[in-house]
């Protein structure tokens, strides 16, 4: 037998060229260094991938340095992916890029695959941190989306990163050059959730507003309302944004908040960060999504199902995949990730309970994962593979 390590590169280049499933891809990467060498953009060939589910950090020294990832389009086969640099950080993921948050405020850009790292100002330059008092920098962040992928930027500059932050969910954005990060103005209520679309940023917040950033333009730390969906579709849930097919949907998570079993919630010794488990609970209850039409003064209709498409929701993600691509992906359904972190931080062990699928035709739910992924820190997140 011989020394698979020494094959000839243009051999090993070749091999890369054929491999047309990504998950494969990075496997053969991690055969050792030389294989490693050419499992680069260029020999990739493959095809459109679904989106990867990254389980939560394992505990353990020997863990510490890669984390654990989810292929649906293989059947739920579970790989590791080595990323020594957001070993015990928050992770947000956009366009196959880490937003990293370590617990000290630290912050930068990562991409997963290749190991570059940009660095990002620290959380101390957002205009609010003092103001704001957090008491954990893991949740300050509670999104970030670029416009476009770094690598792809003319000059490698042209992009921005944009962020929810701080405990009244402000935006805010950062371009390569800035020394911090500058503060969106317009605030009607806490921002839950951010997307890029057509060259403009959109943020949907918990009253049901739509506002569009344009940064760059003339006004660029000015957001301007679009469209609104009725307060009583949104007030008590969770609003994403996602592009499908071209225009805007408005998704409503409804059961993102704690529910108290029995009198626990009248107990006087109460103490949200030492809580019984057992009493307390939370998970989606349904989804419900609604089509906006900016070109006709934002105005919306509630729609029943999302066709020949699939929408990850959660983390950081606000993705539609056409699912007749993919055989292992439902059309007309929900793949969700426990994003509540407003409820999961009573919880010891952190967040990663409430996942799974969500038909939109019967509202029934079943599980993607079968097994447990929980943590304080960063839960499981939807990853784009991606170079």
């Amino acid at each position: 037998m011989g020394n698979w390590a020494e094959l000839l590169e243009d051999l090993l280049v070749g091999i890369a060229k054929r491999i047309p499933v990504f998950e494969d891809f990075v496997a053969f990467g991690g055969v050792c260094r030389s294989w490693r060498s050419v499992a680069i953009k260029q020999n990739f060939k493959g095809s459109q991938q679904p989106p990867w589910l990254m389980l939560a950090e394992e505990e353990g020294e020997e863990k510490a340095n890669e984390r654990r990832i989810v292929s649906l389009r293989k059947g739920g086969m579970v790989r590791k992916l080595m990323v020594p640099e957001a070993s015990g950080k928050r992770c947000f993921e956009s366009l196959g890029w880490f937003v990293t948050v370590s617990e000290d405020g630290e912050m930068n850009l990562l991409h997963p695959f290749s190991q570059v790292q940009i660095p990002l100002p620290h959380i101390n330059t957002f205009k609010y941190y003092v103001k704001d008092e957090m008491e954990d920098n893991f949740i300050y962040i509670q999104k970030a989306v670029l416009s476009c992928s770094p690598d792809k930027a003319i000059g490698n500059s042209d992009y921005v990163v944009m962020v929810i932050y701080g405990g009244l969910s402000r935006l805010g954005f950062w371009r390569p050059g800035d020394k911090s990060w500058t503060t969106i103005e317009t605030r009607v209520g806490a921002f839950y959730d951010i997307i890029y679309y057509n060259g403009k940023f959109y943020g949907a917040d918990a009253a049901g507003n739509i506002f569009a950033c344009d940064v760059g333009g003339p006004n660029e730390t000015v957001a301007q309302v679009v469209g609104i969906i009725p307060r009583e579709f949104v007030s008590g849930k969770r609003p994403y944004i996602v592009e499908s097919e071209g225009g805007l949907l408005i998704v409503v998570r409804d059961g993102c908040q704690l529910d108290f079993l029995g009198d626990y919630g009248d107990d006087p010794n109460f103490d949200p960060h030492n809580v019984d488990e057992s009493r307390i609970d939370y998970g989606v209850e349904e989804f419900r999504l609604f089509a906006v039409d900016l070109n006709n003064g934002g105005g919306w209709k509630d729609k029943k199902c999302s066709g020949d498409n699939a929408l990850f929701l959660g983390d950081n993600a606000s993705i539609s995949v056409q699912a007749s691509k993919f055989p292992s992906i439902k059309a007309n359904c929900i793949y969700y990730t426990d994003d509540c972190w407003e409820a999961y931080k009573s919880f010891k062990r952190g967040g990663g309970k409430d996942m799974g699928i969500y038909n939109l035709e019967d509202g029934s739910q079943m599980p993607y994962y079968e097994r447990e992924s929980f943590s304080p820190i960063c839960p499981p997140i939807w990853v784009n593979p991606s170079f």
